[in-house]
């Protein structure tokens, strides 16, 4: 892994997650209502570049093409000393100059002429360096200032659309819209309104609604705190100053987090942070609609903070929604809809790391799922960066490869070593080699089993053969492990519990040391054994029910009698109804070779219970951390 970073960067930590971006090529503009614009540009392959964002200027520098306005009550007016000059004194009718911070290195403008502030005197008067000569220095009501500065804050949704680069829900104008010229990403200026001429419009209504997120699809889709909104072209398909609309389509209002197209439509969670809707076009409806797809998973929605979406990799097609939960109830667990809408399939699953261990960021790159952890090991709090598995080969959580130790650096004492029979004399080894582990001498390729260990002390140990050495070899004759008993693993794993799986077996659990090591039992091992932390899947389905002719099995005692699961590439499961008896999957054979790998199950596998319930359901879980995966179920029901 290969990182590099960059500075400039103006927003904190904790305005993370409320942050919005937008990319064309190699440029992506960021916001954040209390940030000012900034401008990330990748200038090569592996270098990135962070900069204030800045509006286009005319070719002698004046004037800006940025947006104003007069946030002062219209009536207040301004009284220049002169037209043209520098220090120049420019007193208000009303108290509106309040502190230094706020209007030194200001723009406003005087009858569309720009006047930079360079100094204040009092709540009244400041001093300012004229750019543009004034038409006169009367006294008048026809001035404003920039739209944002860090007085008045920036925009907090951003897009590109319809070939114009789109700014919305400004700190203190929440409900204004600004895009700009076509094809010209940083000239915001409205000039006579031509088509194309930079838009500057604010949603009208009954309250002033915070726009919060912009999404560039079919229209340009406007998300507020107070309903959802779109814009759609005019009859010529253009959106120009004189056309432009803005049309009120739901009441529910969105959150802070970013919203992502998912499976045809947009989804967004709903203000209150307990529901997940989608907005979509209905052509029945001439319109968009916000249908919730949450009602039946309501218990795992908790105010999501970021959303991935990842429409399949190269290893399957399925897309999937991840929702980052921030709640007070499931706090760094993910909870993640799958969508198939042309089938009618669409359902939800909680996804959570190691207890105590929680998800903090979830990214998808292409075809990548990569996530940010934050994780409690050997005693302290430790940030991950992994990345989910492509396929359904990783089974553990935390999932790295094991490193077989070669016990120090063992070499044959040649001193000593005078025949080629089935003894061996070696010295550097730092930790004493067991039975059964198997090793090779360089200069040949033939692989030893040790057969017996004898300590002579200093660290010199003989060793009993499974045959006899291919040839007397050299003196320091290196020996290199091939299979054994100590395998070395990441030092994030000190003093924890990890499983290991080698090819379709689950080894078992076992504790790192503090020496970043594991001892195996049993048979010796090659390098590269799974290591990581286990978890274990439940699915459990819905009460199991049926209409019947004389009415509704609802609330009667029944027993599922029998099931029958198509199993696809599963090598453990277990499977438990109103008895709350496991059944375990049986994948090992009596015919089966004693020490081959476990051979996955693919077909329909039948199991039978006992027990009534009147929700009967089935629980399908697993004791190993192995592949198991369900292509469908069928059940048999007894009602008394």
């Amino acid at each position: 892994l290969t990182s590099n970073y960059t500075t400039n960067c103006n927003w904190t930590t904790a305005q993370l997650f409320e942050i919005n971006f937008a990319q064309f090529g190699d440029t992506i503009f960021v916001t954040h209502r209390n940030n000012a614009i900034r401008k990330i540009f990748r200038d090569t392959a592996t270098a990135f570049s962070v900069s204030v964002f800045a509006f286009a200027t005319h070719s002698t520098g004046y004037p800006r093409y940025q947006p104003y306005y007069k946030y002062a009550a219209s009536t207040v007016t301004l009284n220049p000393a002169s037209s043209s000059g520098t220090g120049v004194s420019i007193t208000a009718s009303a108290a509106i100059f309040d502190t230094d911070a706020n209007w030194i290195g200001k723009t406003i403008r005087i009858g569309g002429k720009e006047i930079d502030i360079t100094g204040r005197t009092n709540t009244t008067v400041v001093v300012g360096t004229i750019r543009e000569s004034l038409a006169n220095s009367n006294e008048t009501a026809d001035w404003d200032e920039s739209v944002m500065s860090d007085h008045r804050g920036y925009p907090q949704a951003v897009t590109f659309h319809a070939n114009r680069l789109w700014f919305g829900g400004l700190y203190s104008k929440p409900a204004n819209i600004i895009a700009s010229k076509i094809s010209e990403y940083t000239n915001f200026d409205v000039d006579n309104a031509d088509d194309a001429d930079a838009i500057d419009i604010d949603i009208s209504g009954d309250q002033v609604n915070e726009i919060r997120h912009l999404i560039s699809g079919k229209d340009l889709q406007v998300f507020t705190d107070g309903g959802e909104y779109y814009i759609p072209p005019a009859s010529d398909n253009t959106i120009t100053a004189s056309n432009i609309s803005i049309k009120r389509q739901s009441p529910y209002g969105i959150s802070r987090t970013a919203p992502k197209m998912f499976d045809q439509a947009t989804g967004f969670v709903q203000k209150t942070g307990k529901a997940i809707r989608e907005f979509i076009y209905s052509d029945l409806e001439d319109g968009y609609k916000s249908t919730s797809v949450s009602i039946l998973a309501q218990h795992l929605i908790d105010s999501p903070k970021e959303i991935a979406i990842m429409r399949g990799n190269f290893t399957r097609p399925e897309q999937y929604a991840f929702f980052l939960n921030n709640g007070s109830t499931h706090p760094g667990k993910l909870s993640v809809f799958h969508s198939v809408r042309d089938e009618k399939i669409a359902g939800w699953v909680q996804w959570s790391t190691r207890t105590g261990d929680t998800f903090q960021s979830i990214s998808a790159l292409n075809e990548n799922l990569i996530c940010i952890g934050k994780r409690f090991l050997n005693g302290s709090t430790v940030y991950t960066l992994e990345k989910f598995g492509d396929d359904d080969t990783l089974t553990l959580d935390c999932q790295t490869l094991s490193t077989l130790s070669q016990r120090g650096s063992p070499v044959v004492r040649g001193a000593s070593q005078s025949t080629s029979g089935e003894v061996l004399i070696t010295d550097g080894f730092t930790s004493a080699p067991v039975i059964a582990e198997q090793f090779t001498i360089a200069g040949n390729v033939t692989e030893y089993t040790i057969q017996a260990v004898t300590d002579n002390g200093s660290n010199i140990y003989t060793l009993n053969l499974d045959k006899n050495l291919a040839a007397v070899p050299a003196d320091d004759a290196i020996i290199t492990f091939t299979k054994g008993h100590l395998h070395s693993v990441n030092a994030i794993y000190t003093n924890e519990s990890v499983n290991i799986i080698e090819g379709n077996s689950s080894l078992g659990s076992f504790t790192v040391s503090a020496a970043d090591t594991i001892t195996l039992t049993g048979i010796p091992r090659a390098t590269g054994l799974k290591i990581g932390f286990n978890y274990i899947p439940i699915l459990e389905t819905m009460p199991i029910d049926k209409e019947l002719p004389e009415g509704p099995l609802t609330g009667l005692p029944r027993r599922i009698s029998r099931a029958i699961i198509d199993l696809n590439s599963t090598l453990n499961m277990t499977v438990k109804a109103a008895d709350k008896t496991s059944k375990s999957l049986i994948v090992q054979q009596v015919s089966d070779t004693v020490g081959d790998d476990l051979v996955a199950v693919t077909s329909k596998k039948e199991f039978f219970f006992l027990g009534y319930s009147k929700s009967p359901t089935i629980t399908i879980s697993q004791n190993d951390p192995l592949p198991i995966k369900i292509l469908g179920m069928s059940v048999e029901v007894v009602f008394a």
